[in-house]
């Protein structure tokens, strides 16, 4: 996402860069759902380290 006038997704074929802007607010709205479920400094290294020992 650049602004609120361009969305550039990447495929693994293909770019597709989004103008329209109703489209546009679906991929603000997803991504602001996203960066609330994200974590950071200690409790994302925390979760990174359950992830490691769960595969052991």
């Amino acid at each position: 996402m650049y602004d609120d006038s361009l969305v550039s997704v990447e495929f693994l074929s293909a770019e597709v860069n989004i103008t329209q802007p109703s489209e546009i607010a679906v991929y603000l709205k997803a991504f602001e759902q996203l960066r609330g479920m994200a974590v950071y400094g200690a409790d994302a290294r925390a979760l990174i380290l359950k992830a490691i020992e769960a595969l052991n």
